[in-house]
């Protein structure tokens, strides 16, 4: 943006040293190119405008902003113009057949308009503007253009094919010869302004040559339109055109200034070419696209907390009021209105910036702000699933990722039966990118054994894989739901030794992987974990079951059907499970709870009985647990025994309990009392026989 000198002076008193001004000028936040010194004492300013703040493209703008800086008053130009008769709407009309990308256009209509060149001192501002004269009109509508920001444009009234004007889109094809004399071929997104037949402008970048300003023009229409700025920049570049007007409007027209300017341009028009102003405008401003200013409350505690600096609230006022925003005061909150451009004030830091530029940058201290600040910390459910995942590794397990998107041949692998329930309830995607991706995965595992085979196949037999991921499922009205899943899958070696080493431990077994739930449900202090009942259709019969997790159905574990893993190309055996995480996250307590050493011996006394290979261990030992009490410190099965002379199907089992109170000693009386209760419970609530 070019500014001339003894051109702002028509708005704001300027201080005459050209070099106090240049050093003035970016404490406003305008960055000085260059400036030019006149051979008539006159001075050019080269400024550089941030994309924000099309409200300085203009001479009055750049005033304004001096003016509030320097706490002095704005001159603005005087737009009174006699008017004469008939109205202006009755020669001339407007449609705009796309209202969202011209919210608003205004006409007036000139007419006795005498073609001539402008006088001296309007040409002579133009040219150190960088502005070529042409003519008395035009040269009104560059005036104003530079004077308020609102590009302007004068059409030929005689050459409009019914005196009518059309914003519209283009049609695919047209065609339209701009004043530069360059034929442009134009598309559908390119906005123009036609007549009631042809295109005669490219919306807000250049005027068509077919109804130019000559000497034979006698009577004009005046627009002055507001445009939006994605349309204007796309066509733009399309046509490979740039202008002052098309800069502008790029960077966005407040519709509300668009009357303003056109009043003002057509006072210069009538007062150099002789003209008379038709009555009123023909203004087409649609009500759904007027402009509603929106009003930003501002808080005044919050503008030392932003800028690290003290500013009284009569002087922050006083600078709002100075830049013409509107201020309401209600206590220690301002409502805060931006005048017409200000496009840039959207909220509060906004605000904030404006009284921090007029306050003085140079004013605000070169300190660090002093901030209360909170120790970040991960979710509370987040350090669980590091826990959790922590646990898993430290055992000997590696993570693994797989993509959450399946298609319905993998979960088919899985389970062949069940595939129709399976596809009732999945989730599948409306428009999957590969035939490998089609819905979402209702459980892990599929997925995981997917990778383990990978590892198979390239020769690694020794698997001991992990995820935790989402798994997604579709309720029966229709919500989709998404838990957090815990899959593990393990085979092959369970440790390996080093080459000059025998290896550790054998294969994995059913009893590794219990282990390793063990060890992540003793992590995560989430209760004790005890398979139950039978497994699902993938397990192998008798070598599997579900669990529970505090009584809470949470997964199941076991050893892979061996149809199954034939299904998935694995040889031998291979150990899988798949826990409902988020039963177990419920549950976990990650804080550590330390007692003092006992102060008082324990007691140890075994309890046997005899059972069916069908009962499980852990359901005797969760009811040992329950008639035992607050003084059981541990149970531990210690002996297995199946043979004679015990029946076929029969096993004894051995439990030594240890027996400790917090404050006494106990007596054998107390224990006698105790392992009889554990006897009576047993006997009266499952099938088996005490020994004694």
């Amino acid at each position: 943006m070019r500014v001339v000198l003894s051109w702002l002076r028509d708005y704001v008193e300027v201080t005459d040293d050209v070099d106090t001004l240049a050093e003035q000028l970016p404490m406003l936040g305008l960055g000085v190119d260059a400036v030019e010194r006149l051979a008539d004492g006159d001075a050019v300013f080269d400024l550089e405008i941030a994309s924000n703040r099309p409200d300085l493209l203009s001479m009055i703008g750049v005033g304004r902003e001096y003016a509030a800086w320097r706490r002095r008053e704005v001159r603005l130009p005087d737009d009174a113009v006699a008017e004469v008769d008939p109205p202006a709407d009755t020669v001339a009309a407007v449609e705009i057949a796309d209202a969202v990308l011209c919210p608003r256009y205004v006409a007036h209509v000139i007419t006795g308009v005498t073609i001539a060149p402008s006088p001296p001192w309007l040409t002579s501002r133009l040219e150190a503007s960088g502005i070529r004269p042409i003519n008395a009109i035009v040269d009104a509508t560059n005036y104003v253009m530079l004077e308020w920001g609102q590009p302007l444009h004068a059409f030929d009234l005689d050459t409009l094919v019914e005196r009518r004007i059309v914003i519209r889109r283009a049609a695919a094809g047209e065609r339209l010869v701009t004043l530069d004399g360059v034929t442009r071929h134009l598309d559908s997104d390119a906005l123009v302004i036609a007549d009631a037949r042809r295109p005669i402008a490219l919306a807000g970048i250049m005027g068509g040559a077919d109804t130019e300003i000559g000497t034979r023009t006698r009577a004009i229409l005046l627009e002055a339109a507001s445009f939006a700025p994605a349309s204007i920049r796309r066509t733009s570049r399309r046509v490979g055109l740039r202008t002052e007007a098309s800069t502008r409007f790029e960077r966005g027209i407040d519709p509300e200034g668009t009357l303003r300017a056109a009043r003002r341009a057509a006072r210069l028009i009538t007062q150099l070419t002789g003209g008379a102003l038709l009555r009123g405008s023909v203004d087409a401003y649609p009500s759904a696209a007027r402009v509603m200013r929106s009003i930003i409350p501002l808080r005044l505690a919050r503008i030392e907390r932003l800028i690290g600096v003290r500013v009284p609230d009569e002087e922050a006022l006083a600078i709002l009021s100075r830049l013409g925003l509107h201020v309401r005061r209600d206590h220690d909150v301002l409502h805060v209105t931006p005048p017409a451009g200000r496009r840039d004030l959207e909220r509060e830091e906004d605000v904030i910036e404006e009284i921090a530029r007029h306050f003085g940058y140079d004013r605000v201290p070169e300190a660090m702000p002093v901030e209360v600040m909170a120790q970040g910390r991960r979710p509370v459910r987040l350090e669980m699933e590091s826990a959790a995942r922590d646990a898993l590794i430290r055992v000997g397990l590696t993570e693994a990722l797989t993509v959450s998107l399946v298609n319905q041949s993998l979960l088919d692998r899985l389970d062949p039966d069940g595939g129709e329930h399976a596809r009732a309830e999945s989730v599948r995607l409306e428009n999957p990118l590969t035939t490998d991706h089609t819905q979402l995965r209702p459980i892990l595992l599929p997925s995981l054994l997917d990778a383990v085979r990978v590892n198979v196949n390239r020769r690694r037999d020794a698997v001991h894989l992990f995820e935790i991921g989402r798994a997604f499922a579709r309720r029966p009205d229709g919500a989709i739901t998404e838990r957090r899943h815990l899959a593990i899958a393990m085979r092959g070696r369970w440790l390996q030794g080093g080459w000059d080493q025998p290896d550790k431990a054998g294969e994995v077994t059913f009893h590794h992987l219990k282990g390793v739930l063990e060890a992540l449900v003793a992590e995560l202090r989430a209760g004790p974990l005890v398979p139950r009942g039978t497994g699902t259709r993938w397990l192998h019969p008798g070598r599997g079951g579900h669990i529970t997790i505090g009584g809470n159905e949470a997964g199941y574990l076991g050893e892979l059907a061996p149809e199954v893993a034939a299904r998935f190309d694995l040889p031998g055996r291979t150990y899988v499970a798949e826990l409902d995480l988020e039963v177990v996250l419920d549950r976990a307590v990650l804080q550590p709870r330390y007692a003092g050493l006992p102060r008082y011996p324990a007691v140890r006394r075994d309890v046997a009985v005899v059972a069916s290979v069908d009962l499980p261990h852990a359901v005797i030992e969760a009811s040992i647990r329950d008639s035992v009490g607050e003084l059981l410190e541990g149970v531990e099965l210690f002996d297995v025994y199946v043979g004679p002379p015990l029946d076929t199907g029969m096993r004894n089992l051995a439990y030594a309990l240890t027996l400790r109170a917090p404050d006494r000693t106990l007596i054998g009386d107390e224990v006698d009392v105790i392992i009889r209760r554990v006897h009576t419970t047993l006997s009266a609530r499952l099938p088996v026989t005490i020994r004694v």
